[in-house]
């Protein structure tokens, strides 16, 4: 839940049809998949995200808005159920990250817990609200988070943006740092205990697995 301190958000206006046109042809959560190859195996969110340490070293990134240096802080496997995804077209960090997903694992993506907790999305923070009376709030912090993630492919790209409610996805990659010469920096979580500014991970995603296709 970390917009970075150098990004202000802007609201453009834009007609009625170009935004039709924009949703139908560059696609929503959930919108058309690529066919991606036959993964090994289902999603298995029982577990933890995996992070372990890396001897990646950094590396740059072309973007529209130039070259962008990644400092890896961990290679990072995370599996679980999309509580929601929300695509950012429109706001500084666009350009970097296209899509936030509330990832969810452990007892969160099965009932009765599934039905029990809403997930909200906004300005790069989530949100979460227990309908029913009980739910442990310590546990869905630690077994929920709010990923911004960074495509490293094409193919990546286009599978991510065709990310929704419900999907079971793995995702593969490194916990990164980002910053530009511009001098706007954006940095990762290395925990899945914290919560509030800063408590999301910032993932370079090299492989997603979504449901049975695995993509790179």
């Amino acid at each position: 839940m970390y917009p970075p301190p150098t990004f202000i958000m802007k609201r453009k206006r834009i007609a009625t049809a170009l935004l039709a046109v924009l949703l139908v042809v560059g696609g929503a959560g959930g919108g058309c998949r690529p066919r991606g190859m036959a993964a090994s195996g289902p999603v298995d969110w029982r577990g933890d995200p995996v992070q372990t340490s890396t001897e990646r070293e950094a590396f740059r990134i072309a973007t529209p808005k130039g070259l962008v240096s990644l400092q890896p802080r961990a290679a990072f496997d995370a599996s679980g159920r999309v509580a929601g995804a929300e695509r950012y077209r429109f706001d500084d960090g666009a350009f970097l990250v296209p899509l936030d997903v509330v990832l969810t694992w452990g007892h969160l993506p099965e009932e009765p817990w599934r039905s029990q907790i809403d997930y909200q999305q906004t300005a790069r923070f989530y949100l979460w609200t227990a309908t029913a009376q009980g739910v442990d709030a310590d546990y869905v912090q630690s077994h929920s988070s709010n990923m911004h993630l960074i495509p490293a492919t094409p193919g990546v790209r286009r599978a991510l943006l065709s990310l929704g409610q419900g999907d079971a996805v793995r995702l593969r990659g490194l916990l990164v740092d980002a910053s530009t010469e511009a001098g706007m920096s954006w940095h990762t979580s290395l925990s899945r205990e914290d919560g509030g500014a800063g408590a999301c991970e910032l993932v370079w995603v090299e492989e997603a697995q979504i449901g049975n296709r695995l993509f790179r």
